[in-house]
């Protein structure tokens, strides 16, 4: 466990920089002031968990004064803000232009309504501003000669905060809730005050108003809106107890908390799911937290009912990250703060496919994480050569007892042939995966005219127009044996496809693991694969076909994170092995049976406990 005295905002910005090639390839270097200013503006609203990370300096520049403006009678300081964000907003320059020109005032009005909660800003602004945005605007004091003379004497005027949304409003509204007549701006106070919080701009509210809106008149205001001061959340104390949450783990009950995709239909999802197994298996208590998947497809509720929905710090003494390092960083620590990782014991379970870790990412990454499980040997090694914190072997638990047993028919396929089976996704690396491989040796191994045999090729997140899929697509279709299923099935169906066929294929350049092998394996399927990185573990039994390889240079744009300095290389299959040893398959009759301790999430869970020592450390 570590205080977070490491885990400091040039950490972030220096996995912002690391994360975005864009940004590397734009300016110099981290220490380029162009960055720094991309940090202040753009940087905290894509990666919120810095959300709060400005400092004096920093604030104090950002809303310094850039010039005057007088706007409907009012005179006020301009921040530079505005100048910056006019500069890295083009969609907003280009929505308050005219003819070329920027209307100033609408602009203006943007920045304070939209553009400052956009960039996570409006918690930062000075009293200072909030002062010059609580000034009256002259024309909707109240006065005589007003519609309702009695009602204008108890609706206050119009403050410049609220002039400048009402201008962004369409004309039929700033008819109906018209800033210059009582009624009208009675019908505006109402809803204002229901909206500022959704908006993002009750910071920018002055405290005054909330004396008012608890007062008769404000309860008269908010009635047109049909709500009351009780039902605005933004007027409530905080009541957060940052402080109240434990700070160490000694202060915390021992137990897991399991970060990844709960959700998500990818083999990383069925990690985090199997670690829960694990620890129901060894009784220790855990805590899921979910972490968005992205564009992955995120259906699988076999865990719903135990996760976490909420944005409390986890009650436990122990984070697990079954994430990669790289989602580790972009999806919890960039988007959720070092508060999540300061005061607990963190642990990445992270895969990784390659014998070396991004040479660039070493000095930075292991900075989250107290040690790591390796789910292989062939991870462990690699994870010992990149960091001096404990590395500790714990394989990953496999189960298919969700399979459920479909006929070949629900599939579409053939009843009469040996079907081999590749499973793979085009989201991950086409190139790591290799399907092309297990095409060319399937088409050597069997003679175009054999009819008894064909090769099934699931994959997901194909895109019509990528040109990877596009060549991918046209050698398939040059083989009538081979046959493709590219919807995405859920995971019982995803089971039931692998014991529908005859056997499995996995030509892979590199696997950190290799869990689609170990299910097929564990449905009796003899499984080809190659025989290099995770998979080599478990293919020491009669059903395993391992196939012979070379090393070869990695090529620096083949792998994300990648570069020429790491010096990678990863396997190219043997084709002519393969061919021979899918051959081999198709003379196997008898089901066999393996050994499926390795795989058991009781014996996964004796790893755990075995890694984390005394239980109640």
């Amino acid at each position: 466990m570590f205080t977070g005295s490491r885990l400091t905002v040039d950490l972030a910005k220096q996995f912002a920089w690391l994360l975005r090639k864009d940004l590397r390839d734009t300016f110099a270097s981290k220490d380029d002031p162009g960055f720094a200013e991309w940090w202040l503006i753009k940087g905290r609203q894509e990666f919120p968990g810095w959300a709060d990370s400005l400092d004096a300096d920093q604030r104090n520049a950002l809303f310094a004064s850039a010039g005057t403006a007088t706007i409907a009678g009012v005179q006020l300081d301009v921040p530079k803000l505005a100048s910056l964000l006019a500069k890295y907003r083009p969609d907003a320059v280009k929505e308050f232009a005219k003819d070329g020109k920027l209307q100033n005032e609408l602009f203006f009005a943007w920045v304070v309504v939209r553009g400052l909660a956009d960039h996570q800003l409006a918690q930062h602004v000075p009293r200072s501003l909030v002062a010059a945005l609580d000034q009256p605007v002259p024309d909707t004091l109240a006065k005589a000669g007003e519609d309702d003379a009695s009602a204008a004497n108890s609706v206050p005027a119009a403050t410049l905060l609220m002039y400048l949304l009402w201008r962004l409003m369409d004309d039929k509204t700033q008819q109906a809730r018209s800033l210059y007549t009582a009624q009208g701006r009675l019908a505006f106070l109402g809803w204002f005050f229901n909206v500022v919080g959704t908006l993002g701009i009750a910071p920018l509210v002055a405290g005054r108003w909330k004396a008012w809106v608890q007062s008769p008149e404000g309860a008269a205001a908010l009635a047109t809106q049909k709500t009351t001061a009780a039902k605005l959340p933004w007027l409530a104390p905080n009541t957060k107890q940052q402080a109240a949450a434990p700070s160490t783990t000694a202060d915390k009950p021992f137990g897991l908390n399991i970060y990844g995709f709960a959700y998500g239909e990818l083999g990383i999802g069925e990690d985090l799911r199997m670690a829960v197994e694990c620890c129901e298996a060894a009784g220790i208590a855990y805590h899921v937290v979910n972490v968005d998947a992205g564009d992955a497809r995120q259906a699988d509720l076999h865990l719903k009912g135990k996760v976490s929905e909420g944005t409390e710090l986890p009650p436990y003494n122990t984070n697990l990250f079954c994430l990669p390092a790289f989602d580790t960083v972009s999806r919890v620590f960039m988007q959720k703060g070092a508060a999540v990782f300061e005061g607990y014991r963190n642990i990445g379970w992270w895969p990784w496919e390659l014998a070396v870790f991004p040479k660039a990412w070493k000095p930075y990454a292991f900075e989250l994480v107290d040690e790591v499980w390796a789910s292989s040997t062939f991870l462990e090694e690699m994870y010992k050569q990149a960091t001096d914190k404990p590395v500790k072997l714990v394989p990953l638990a496999v189960s298919v007892e969700r399979m459920k047993p479909y006929p070949r028919k629900h599939y579409g396929l053939p009843e009469k042939k040996f079907l081999f089976l590749y499973i793979f996704d085009f989201n991950s690396s086409v190139a790591r995966k290799n399907p092309m491989a297990a095409v060319q040796a399937f088409k050597q191994a069997f003679k175009p005219t054999d009819n008894t045999v064909g090769l099934v090729l699931k994959t997901m997140n194909t895109k019509p127009n990528n040109p990877e899929w596009q060549a991918f697509l046209k050698e398939c279709q040059t083989d009538k044996r081979i046959q493709l299923i590219t919807e995405t099935l859920d995971r019982p169906e995803v089971l039931g496809l692998i014991n529908a066929c005859d056997a499995y294929v996995s030509l892979h350049r590199a696997e950190g693991f290799g869990r689609t092998l170990a299910e097929a394996m564990l449905l009796g399927k003899p499984v080809v694969a190659t025989n290099y990185s995770g998979n080599v573990d478990f293919m020491q039994n009669e059903l395993a076909h391992p196939v012979e390889f070379k090393l070869i240079d990695l090529d620096r744009t083949a792998y994300q994170w990648i570069d020429v300095s790491d010096a990678a290389a990863w396997a190219e299959v043997n084709i002519n092995d393969a061919s021979s040893k899918l051959k081999i398959c198709t003379n196997i009759f008898d089901r066999i049976s393996i050994d499926t301790d390795i795989f058991n999430a009781n014996y996964i869970a004796k790893k755990m406990t075995h890694a984390f020592g005394r239980l109640d450390a």
